[in-house]
């Protein structure tokens, strides 16, 4: 008995010493104050980035949408943004990543959101690995989630940063892939797939259900009228696009028909569109690899989003 009683002792001690110290900084059941996070990877810095009162404008998309840099959309605009991309989240996770950011920011300036050909597919999420926990608006979801032993393996990052010690991430959450595509050692097995590889012919979608057309509807709804909006498709090289005139091909213009109808249909929202057989993405110079574009073309792009929300005409040829 006495074992029991010690032992439920410490589990409720470990539990309220990890909500205190909101080992992801979070916001959420401490009085801590908002104090960043150690540099890690995106889906756990991003949940603290969401909250940072410094911002007032987020792009939210998976690592397509990760180059767009804050930096130009806040020149062009006056806003400050937030990338908060998270690489291999799908729909129904993008939507979380957006509710975090507007349960602390309720009237946003401006909101970003990447949509690809992952939007098109029958499936909404991407994966099990990313943590819906941390993101989930309900605390008991919350609450359940930080209770892992993952937690426990971070807390000596978090006592690093409470005391003033650690190297913190990027607060605008920018990260230039470029370096990491250069050292990788499939590069030039990419270019090669991008010169030789073969379009995809059959649909991945035959019955042309697109379930995340809904659910960025309800992205849409959650926002403000006063927030200005940039629903952004960005580049591929043309070796990753459907081949003219197949069943992939149908699915896909058929899917980004209807998403093309929902934005325009939102006051205020434009679609900043750069999918597609144009000059820029027939270049395999312009890519790290068939979905990954590189700087010169993500500097264009940023821009261009910039000019979308702020009203003028897409530069995209």
């Amino acid at each position: 008995m006495m074992f029991s009683v010690a032992a439920a002792t410490s589990l409720v001690t470990l539990a309220g010493g990890l909500v205190l110290l909101d080992p992801y900084d979070t916001g959420r059941l401490t009085p801590l104050g908002p104090k960043g996070m150690a540099e890690g990877p995106s889906w756990q810095v991003n949940a603290s980035r969401a909250r940072d009162p410094r911002f007032d404008s987020a792009i939210i998309g998976n690592s397509r949408a990760q180059m767009l840099e804050p930096a130009i959309l806040d020149e062009a605009t006056g806003s400050r943004f937030v990338n908060l991309s998270i690489q291999g989240a799908g729909p129904s996770e993008l939507q979380l990543v957006l509710g975090a950011f507007l349960r602390h920011h309720a009237e946003p300036r401006a909101i970003v959101i990447g949509i690809d050909e992952w939007w098109c597919r029958p499936e909404q999420k991407r994966g099990d690995k990313f943590p819906h926990w941390l993101y989930a608006p309900g605390a008991v979801a919350y609450l359940r989630g930080l209770m892992r032993f993952q937690t426990l393996e971070h807390m000596p990052r978090r006592f690093a940063v409470l005391r003033g010690r650690a190297a913190m991430a990027r607060p605008d959450g920018y990260w230039d892939y470029t370096s990491l595509y250069l050292g990788m050692t499939g590069a030039e097995a990419a270019q090669r797939r991008m010169r030789d590889g073969e379009r995809r012919g059959q649909s991945d979608n035959p019955k042309n259900a697109f379930p995340a057309v809904a659910i960025l509807k309800d992205m849409l709804d959650a926002l403000p009228d006063s927030t200005q909006i940039a629903v952004v498709w960005p580049p591929t090289h043309t070796s990753y696009q459907p081949s003219p005139g197949s069943g992939a091909e149908a699915t896909l213009r058929q899917c980004q028909a209807a998403l093309r109808d929902l934005v325009a249909a939102r006051p205020g929202a434009r679609l900043v569109d750069w999918s597609g057989d144009r000059d820029f993405n027939r270049d395999a110079a312009n890519f790290h690899d068939e979905t990954h574009y590189r700087k010169i073309l993500a500097d264009r792009l940023s821009a261009d989003v910039a000019d979308g929300l702020t009203g003028r005409a897409a530069a995209a040829n």
